[in-house]
């Protein structure tokens, strides 16, 4: 009996014992597999993965994304600048059509106040050739008055000529004179008052002009 049992654990120390001989090889083996170049290891563990591209391969691929993502980068900058350049048209588009509105709007108003220009003249007559102050000479210097400084406000702007040194640009000179109060090439007389209209010249001072 005791020969029997003698022998059961001897069986068992032997199975215990080849077991670890088959986990330390397999652990060798194991060890070997790691072992050696690193880039055969990295392909091994690829091909393991399902991997087939070779070292080689992969450098390539990744030149590939870097050309493209270089590409990409290229393309965005130059979308971005092409992006702030229409801003900045459409920003001068912008500031230049209320530009046209306003100077549309001016020249419509210097029409009309150049179309006033011939009353307003004859109500000077009028005022200046009144002899008598009564009332209605006061209304009329009154009406005259008020549609001056109405018109001044819009802009309107009277030319000064008698006495000023003749200027072409402002000044039409109607005949020149001999006077000796007066140097040469300055305003006698002014024949009919000139006008300006926001800094722009609406109608010149006709004038006399000493030679």
């Amino acid at each position: 009996m005791e020969n029997k049992i003698d022998k059961e654990k001897e069986l068992s120390r032997e199975e215990s014992m080849d077991e670890d001989n088959l986990t330390n090889e397999n652990v060798n083996e194991g060890d070997e597999e790691f072992q050696g170049d690193p880039k055969k290891i990295r392909q091994k563990d690829l091909e393991k993965r399902g991997f087939e591209e070779s070292s080689e391969e992969n450098n390539i691929f990744e030149e590939k994304l870097a050309e493209e993502f270089k590409n990409l980068q290229e393309e965005k900058e130059e979308l971005f600048s092409r992006l702030q350049r229409l801003q900045a048209d459409f920003d001068n588009y912008r500031k230049r059509a209320r530009m046209e509105r306003f100077e549309a709007a001016d020249n419509a108003t210097a029409e009309l106040v150049k179309a006033l220009l011939p009353v307003i003249d004859n109500f000077e007559r009028a005022v200046n050739s009144a002899e008598e102050e009564g009332g209605f000479v006061s209304g009329v210097k009154m009406i005259y008055k008020q549609l001056n400084e109405t018109l001044e406000k819009e802009g309107l702007e009277p030319i000064q000529a008698e006495g000023e040194t003749f200027d072409p640009h402002i000044h039409e000179a109607v005949m020149q004179v001999d006077s000796p109060d007066h140097q040469e090439n300055i305003v006698v007389e002014e024949l009919q008052k000139g006008y300006k209209f926001k800094g722009k010249l609406l109608r010149p001072s006709m004038v006399k002009v000493a030679k």
